[in-house]
């Protein structure tokens, strides 16, 4: 299309840059909004400009961001070289093929684990992690370049799932900030984003003067004819562009086709070969769609010339994708007209997403494969196809999504009775039931743990990975064991399978599934206060994997439970984020242990991060709020206890320190209206009762006061809640006796 800029949407276009963080452009590429947006962002003084295809299938699981990525990585690389070292676990795990020098710690077991040894996957909520440490990752170096920068996503639309969280982490995290190293601009050409805090501008369709000025600066078209091609495209340029062609070659823009007509009509006059060469730049190309009159050609052609080609580029794609040349494009093999073939093709894809984190992703694009009923019983059984939707299935039911994963497993087993994953499938299953379903199921769950014990046993006796596929069978009966509370029989489960494994495999094979096991072990003895056997575990769990983030986590809550080793807790949270993306559950935890202490100012800290990384996290608000009270500024305390609040309205605690700050603040109403909603979710609960007492008695309500004391003294022997209860009937019996008296 014509490089062409609207200039009278230029000073609007600087203006909203000015005043905002993320613009969205709605508009269709055919109203020239990138030329006009391109323009406009060199305006701004000292801004660098950076323009990136958004559409995911063609760009990349991160498209609209890779090339920003790789250019602050490479101004890193020569100017802070700390900056990837700092964020290197969330930089190696997004991109799991750099190897750069700057990485200095090594995989842990997740990532390096061959295939058929991978037994864990990431946390859906670990994703959010990976973009927090991202964002900052962009944000800190862009501001030690000193170079803010506009980054314009064309066909933003495209975007995907993972690169539109991005943006809503980035547009939180400057604003948090109050500092604006990157502004963002979407091209949406098909007007479907919603993005809340962004500033929409929209683009309106080509005026007749816009388009003649566009088309015919000279004035070599007769007016008439302009009106025809301006009537026919609706005021798009690119549409416009493309009759005009047909126009200029023998298709003339009479008045009565329409756009579609015009172009099918004038590719019909066009030699086979030049057609063909059309499709396969239209397909090389990624299907751009506003090149209009491509893929008008590309939609009149046959079905198996088009797979032939997507065939050849999806290839290549994966090729260049595992040398690390290329992001992940998937655009040809979702193209594949055969439902089977395409479900083939992205069966890789799939398991690439999946072992990243990036969920959301993954299931954008294989939620329909999922749905389809033939897709489901496709292949022997044993294939890679069916290994991706088990695993799908895997990631749903840790989604608390089980009433979609238990009828998939159910009828994959019906219909692949022999299926060498039948295993994992009975397994999904057990775990479905005993640990993600809400309210578990624990009869249910040991039944299918010991139909999976009877099934290994009855058909797997042969097979290669026997010993290792009935471990892991125990390891789920152990866990429903242990959840049951016959924790003798859960240990032996786990410390003969500790031994199996070990005798059989030695300390080399399935080491990724032996730290589990022994972990598992040391969650165990920990349930059952046996702290130091727990901690011997868990020591020996991290040796196998020492760069476990999450093994260093529950250490420091293992650790912050024995007297005397609160030093070496802080020592393994400290060991946990600095070997995570931005670990909120650590710096919770670490939070804790902090205000234990007495080490407020560090504790404060530690919530504040973790609001920052995870601003849904109810708990660190509360804590928030909670150190505030304790300081004595319960304004800042409402104002984090509020926020609490609407995430999290089921938690009495909070509605009492809420009660707590109104007090301190004089607001009696509002004070004693917190301490009923306590109430109103936990009747039993003593402090409400005794704060509520304070209050009425302060009002002058002795009676009502007096109640909810006697309520409360009934319910905690707490020395102060009987001190209030003592006062209020003291003062009541004192002031009936004056009463008397006058």
């Amino acid at each position: 299309m014509l490089d062409v800029v609207r200039a009278d949407q230029v000073s609007g276009l600087r203006e909203a840059l000015d005043s905002s963080c993320v613009l969205l452009i709605k508009g269709r590429h055919g109203f020239a909004p990138k030329a006009t947006v391109t323009l406009a962002s060199h305006g701004l003084a000292d801004w660098h400009v950076l323009s990136e295809d958004g559409n995911w299938t063609r760009s990349g699981y991160l498209g609209g961001f890779h090339d920003l990525i790789d250019e602050m990585l490479s101004w890193c690389h020569d100017h802070a070289l700390e900056m990837i070292t700092q964020y290197e676990q969330t930089l190696k795990r997004l991109f799991p093929l750099k190897d750069l020098p700057e990485f200095l710690v090594p995989k842990d077991l997740t990532n390096t684990s061959t295939k058929e040894e991978r037994t864990r996957f990431y946390h859906h909520e670990y994703q959010n992690k990976l973009l927090v440490g991202l964002a900052e990752f962009l944000f800190e170096s862009l501001q030690k370049r000193e170079m803010p920068t506009v980054l314009i996503i064309e066909d933003a639309s495209g975007i995907s799932p993972t690169v539109n969280s991005l943006i809503r982490v980035l547009m939180r995290l400057q604003k948090h900030k109050d500092v604006y190293a990157l502004k963002i601009v979407l091209l949406d050409y098909h007007s479907t984003l919603l993005l809340d805090g962004a500033v929409e501008f929209v683009f309106p369709k080509f005026s007749r003067v816009e388009m003649q000025a566009a088309l015919d600066p000279v004035g070599n078209i007769a007016p008439e004819k302009l009106d025809r091609i301006y009537a026919t495209s609706g005021g798009d340029l690119a549409i416009a562009e493309a009759v005009l062609l047909c126009d200029k070659n023998g298709i003339p823009v009479a008045g009565y086709l329409d756009a579609g007509s015009i172009a099918d009509l004038y590719l019909s006059s066009l030699p086979s070969f030049e057609r063909k060469s059309m499709t396969e730049e239209f397909i090389r190309n990624g299907c751009p769609h506003w090149e209009w009159l491509s893929q008008r050609n590309y939609a009149l052609s046959g079905p198996d010339e088009l797979d032939a080609a997507h065939r050849l580029h999806h290839l290549e794609c994966m090729r260049a994708y595992w040398s690390g040349t290329s992001p992940l494009i998937l655009c040809h093999g979702m193209a594949m007209s055969n439902k089977f073939e395409r479900m083939e093709f992205l069966a890789e894809p799939c398991e690439i997403l999946k072992s990243i984190g990036l969920y959301d992703t993954w299931f954008s694009f294989f939620s329909p494969l999922f749905a389809d009923p033939d897709l489901r019983h496709h292949g022997s059984g044993n294939d890679d196809v069916n290994a991706v939707f088990i695993n799908a299935a895997f990631v749903l039911y840790s989604l608390g999504c089980g009433s979609i994963s238990v009828p998939y497993l159910e009828d994959f087993h019906k219909t692949f009775p022999e299926s060498k994953y039948t295993p994992t499938v009975l397994y999904a299953q057990s775990m479905t039931y005993g640990r993600y379903q809400q309210p578990v199921n624990l009869p249910l769950a040991e039944q299918y743990a010991q139909r999976n014990l009877e099934t290994i046993e009855k058909s797997f006796q042969g097979y290669e990975k026997y010993h290792y596929i009935r471990v892991f069978a125990e390891n789920a009966y152990a866990y429903i064991k242990a959840r049951q509370g016959k924790y003798a029989e859960a240990l032996e489960l786990c410390t003969n399978g500790n031994r199996k494994m070990l005798d059989i495999y030695g300390d080399g094979r399935f080491r990724l599934h032996q730290s589990i096991l022994i972990y598992n072990t040391s969650q165990v003895y920990e349930i059952v206060k046996d702290y130091a056997k727990a901690e011997q575990q868990l020591r020996l769990a991290i040796s196998y994997d020492p760069y476990y983030g999450e093994y260093y986590n529950d250490l420091g809550n293992l650790l912050s439970k024995m007297e005397g080793r609160e030093s070496e807790a802080l020592t393994a949270y400290e060991r946990a984020i600095a070997l995570c993306p931005p670990y909120y559950e650590a710096h919770l935890n670490r939070g804790g242990l902090h205000r234990r202490l007495g080490n407020n100012a560090l504790a404060l800290a530690d919530f504040q991060r973790a609001s920052e990384i995870k601003p849904s996290e109810a708990r660190a608000w509360f804590e928030i709020g909670t150190m505030f009270l304790a300081d004595g500024e319960p304004v800042k305390a409402l104002s984090a206890y509020r926020k609490a609040a609407e995430i999290d309205r089921g938690n009495a605690d909070l509605f009492v320190n809420m009660g707590l700050a109104c007090s301190e603040l004089g607001q009696v109403e509002e004070s004693i209206s917190f301490y009923k909603k306590a109430l109103s979710l936990q009747p039993k609960n003593a402090l409400a009762h005794n704060n509520i007492a304070i209050e009425l008695f302060s009002s002058g309500e002795k009676d009502a006061a007096l109640n909810h004391a006697i309520l409360a003294s009934q319910m905690d022997d707490d020395p102060e809640i009987q001190a209030t209860r003592r006062f209020i009937e003291g003062a009541r019996s004192a002031a009936e006796f004056s009463s008397l008296t006058n």
